[in-house]
């Protein structure tokens, strides 16, 4: 896909910050492979970061010099969850 100069290819069109989509898998299922309240606080905690990081990074993007083509982008695909909310 190619709009106003960004190329979007795969795994960036299921989620914008794939990276850490991954890594909240990994943590999830090893909160959950534990099977204690601790890791699962643990795995929220390291969700509340990484969503605050991703938001961070994304007030960035959008002050690069075509900020239009990201908004285009972020209304198109999710920030951590595929196929959830935009």
């Amino acid at each position: 896909m190619l709009r106003s100069g960004l190329v979007i290819i795969a795994p960036w069109v299921v989620v914008r910050h794939p990276l850490y989509t991954g890594l909240l898998l990994a943590i999830y299922a090893t909160a959950a492979a534990k099977g204690t309240i601790l890791g699962l606080l643990g795995a929220l905690l390291v969700t509340l970061g990484l969503w605050m990081k991703a938001g961070l990074q994304e007030r960035w993007l959008r002050e690069e010099p075509d900020p239009g083509a990201y908004d285009d982008y972020r209304r198109k695909v999710p920030m951590l969850v595929p196929f959830g909310p935009r």
